[in-house]
């Protein structure tokens, strides 16, 4: 497990801004999307009544409609799914490492103590502890050591160690281990005492996680209740009064690109498809940010629940014979 630097994430950044703009070129050339006021969500290729496709010369022209909406919706949630993909990887990434960092510093310090307290002297504690399983701390201390056995000065070892663990916590460890050290026969009380407070630490982080792990559930289920929602709307509603027939009032309107010249049933259900669609987008998206706020205390940490939630979204509007883009 490593830690990426400032300039993975700038990569990470860019890389996903390169991939947002290609699929959505992509999207819209593929897609035939045309904006036509006061429309602007993607709902299909526009035609005249003739069924030739408009341009900003042949007006009047009918609302847009047919497939080419959806593949336009899907390849930007393609595209959009794929960007994150770089920034949850190097942010959970760094994520794990500083959690790693967190829940081992009890039991690295628990040891420590231990073996002091058999009469094992700090720098030799310290050499024993990087043979045990303490995540990236083991190596980090084990690098320390070395250059203290090779006559670098401790503290400045201990120091420079602490400081690339990046964690906030381990920079008070390397602290209170110079401490120790520097104490002579004080340094049971130091080291005792800072195991008690990071155990104090470490058991109020978990009865954390514990109460506030729930509001990942509620997150996922409250995504796929709109979906649900949507599909229901969609299926039963918009699309039955698509189909009605036109009133004689609003049949007699003259077509226009003005949105008050038509009625419900001129509309296209696939419109409809894709404001749910971006709706659910955006949702799965903050979403995820929201839970990883909550629950990790870290937004960016949240993005791999996005992921998955605009996995779900995907599939939903978009898996054969069942997806709401199917939907007739």
């Amino acid at each position: 497990m490593r830690y990426f630097p400032q300039e993975w994430k700038y990569a990470a950044y860019i890389g996903a801004a390169i991939i947002l703009l290609v699929s959505s070129a992509l999207a819209f050339a593929v897609g035939k999307y045309r904006i036509v006021l006061p429309y602007l969500v993607p709902y299909g290729n526009a035609t005249r009544e003739s069924g030739t496709e408009w341009t900003l010369f042949n007006q009047p022209w009918q609302l847009p409609h047919g497939s080419s909406a959806s593949l336009t919706d899907t390849i930007l949630s393609l595209g959009l799914l794929l960007a994150l993909v770089p920034i949850a990887y190097v942010t959970y990434n760094n994520f794990r490492y500083l959690r790693s960092v967190e829940k081992n510093i009890p039991r690295f310090m628990r040891d420590i103590l231990e073996s002091t307290n058999s009469g094992v002297m700090l720098p030799r504690a310290l050499i024993q502890a990087t043979t045990q399983n303490y995540g990236p701390i083991s190596r980090e201390i084990a690098i320390a050591m070395t250059k203290f056995s090779m006559g670098y000065d401790f503290k400045s070892s201990i120091l420079e160690a602490s400081e690339r663990l990046r964690h906030p916590y381990m920079l008070q460890v390397g602290q209170i281990i110079i401490e120790a050290y520097a104490a002579g026969g004080k340094m049971h009380d130091v080291l005792a005492s800072s195991v008690s407070l990071f155990n104090g630490l470490d058991q109020y982080d978990e009865q954390k996680q514990s109460e506030l792990r729930p509001y990942t559930q509620l997150v996922y289920i409250s995504v796929v209740i709109f979906l649900i929602i949507a599909y229901i709307i969609i299926s039963r509603f918009i699309g039955p009064l698509n189909s009605l027939p036109l009133t004689k009032s609003a049949s007699s309107l003259p077509i226009s690109s003005s949105s008050s010249s038509f009625g419900l049933s001129r509309i296209p259900p696939v419109y409809f498809e894709s404001i749910f669609f971006i709706s659910s987008l955006l949702e799965s998206i903050f979403g995820g940010i929201v839970v990883g706020k909550i629950v990790d205390s870290s937004a960016s940490a949240g993005l791999r629940h996005s992921l998955a939630l605009l996995l779900i979204t995907i599939f939903v509007f978009n898996a054969p014979f069942i997806g709401i883009f199917t939907t007739k």
